[in-house]
């Protein structure tokens, strides 16, 4: 197999991971979304549509600042954090949890 194929299998699965992780913290938001929380959620929702891994998970945490979520909300954005190789946001949601 050709190095750039298997750089970009590597790269798809990577965003693949740190999407699965982005959209399970979602599972964790609390029922009902308290005010402004949904607009939040569906622009997470629309930056995963679109790839904008960054992006959707600066959502991400904005959306559980205010909905003030539960550790294992911070646990995913970690996981996602720490996938995407961004070790300075993975710590801030290390602390949260």
């Amino acid at each position: 197999m050709e190095a750039a194929t298997m750089a970009a299998k590597d790269l798809s699965s990577s965003w693949a991971t740190t999407s699965r992780h982005l959209i399970a913290s979602k599972s964790h938001l609390p029922s009902p979304l308290p005010n402004g929380a949904l607009d939040a959620l569906h622009q997470m929702d629309e930056f995963l549509n679109h790839n904008e891994l960054g992006l959707a998970l600066e959502e991400a945490e904005f959306l559980g600042d205010l909905c003030h979520s539960p550790p294992a909300f911070w646990a995913e954005l970690q996981l996602a954090a720490e996938n995407m190789g961004l070790s300075e946001a993975a710590s801030r949601f290390e602390a949260r949890k």
